[in-house]
């Protein structure tokens, strides 16, 4: 295993809360202690040994990329994984309350009667909040994409193209361009529709006037990264200009803010007080950021309800202020952030000008 030091961490985590053994069963979380990156299967982490806990296509896969597990073979996953368990003697297992289901939860309380199931929520997040240098490597990577992807896009936004066009040039970039896949469902949204946050690319067709929202990122190795930029099609009307202008110097605020030590909700008011001043605090109804990694949206979050999360080095995290006007479009700049001691480092590097770029 690549990372033997992340058991021991988990290990004592669960120690501290009491339960004898930890059930892993969010697929990130998975990757991120044992290396296995099929999404079916789970871990059972005990004090001495650690289980990887599939159907038998992954049987191979995970003596590959996990050797310092043992594979357990199971159909019924749950039913099957509970007998298991009942054989270790086992008084109370820990779980992870916002992955396991209603349903995976009721099965493990029938097959488990006696034994104590323990909600234990975070405990594998806590340890993924900062980034070791491997994982710093390959969000750089991601980031180097994402910065080649949009600078395609960038020249290919042009009216008559539409938006489902302009987001599949852009995937078939990133995968040819060495990445395992885009981070996420690029996004292209032009005109009114540059209004929604997450728009799914459609058939619209770009037209002159047009605000355009464009945010991609790349995959390396799990890994991913997480870039947005604004432009307009031919010249820009006063009130393109001027949203544009507020989300810019709300980002450059928000950077400035950004470092180890400071409050989450404090980078957030840094931004988000510049666009309230300017009229615009209703269209703005998301977070400043959130963490990228293994996940796209990951913590920490930068955002008003996040109070008592602090800043540490080496989290990554976006900066993303943005305005959206019903009927008008709307405006995000994001770029992707190394948290530091000092002044933070931005990884991700397209062209960014303080007034809004006309295509």
């Amino acid at each position: 295993m690549k990372h033997p030091g992340r058991l021991a961490k988990i290990r004592e985590i669960i120690s501290a809360v009491g339960p004898q053994a930890l059930l892993v069963t969010k697929p990130a979380n998975v990757r991120y202690l044992s290396g296995f990156t099929a999404r079916e299967a789970s871990l059972l982490i005990l004090p001495d040994r650690a289980w990887i806990v599939s159907d038998f296509r992954y049987a191979l896969q995970a003596e590959q990329e996990a050797p310092g597990f043992e594979f357990v073979r199971v159909q019924q996953p749950m039913p099957d994984l509970a007998g298991r368990i009942r054989e270790l003697g086992l008084a109370s297992l820990a779980f992870e309350p916002g992955h396991l289901t209603v349903q995976q939860h009721a099965e493990l309380s029938q097959h488990l009667p006696d034994i104590q199931l323990v909600g234990v929520p975070d405990a594998v997040e806590s340890l993924r909040l900062a980034k070791d240098e491997e994982e710093i490597f390959l969000i750089r990577k991601a980031a180097r994409l994402a910065d080649a992807a949009m600078d395609l896009l960038w020249k290919s936004v042009a009216p008559g193209k539409s938006e489902r066009e302009l987001a599949l040039e852009v995937e078939l970039f990133i995968r040819r361009s060495g990445a395992d896949d885009v981070a996420f469902e690029v996004i292209v949204a032009s005109g009114p529709r540059a209004a929604m946050p997450h728009a799914t690319p459609s058939e619209r067709r770009i037209a002159p006037g047009d605000l355009v929202i464009m945010d991609l990122g790349a995959c390396c190795e799990g890994y991913r990264s997480d870039l947005t930029r604004t432009v307009v099609v031919g010249e820009a009307s006063d009130t393109a200009k001027r949203i544009y202008e507020v989300c810019y110097e709300a980002q450059q605020a928000g950077l400035a803010a950004l470092k180890a030590g400071v409050p989450c909700a404090e980078v957030d008011a840094a931004a988000r007080v510049l666009i309230e001043r300017a009229g615009y605090g209703g269209y703005f109804g998301h977070g400043l950021g959130h963490g990228v990694g293994l996940e796209i949206h990951e913590a920490p979050r930068l955002s008003s309800t996040e109070t008592t999360r602090i800043l540490e080095p080496r989290m990554v995290v976006t900066v993303e202020p943005a305005i959206y006007l019903p009927s008008v479009g709307g405006v995000r700049i994001e770029d992707l952030v190394l948290v530091t001691e000092k002044q933070s480092e931005v990884l991700t590097r397209s062209r960014k000008p303080a007034t809004i770029p006309e295509v």
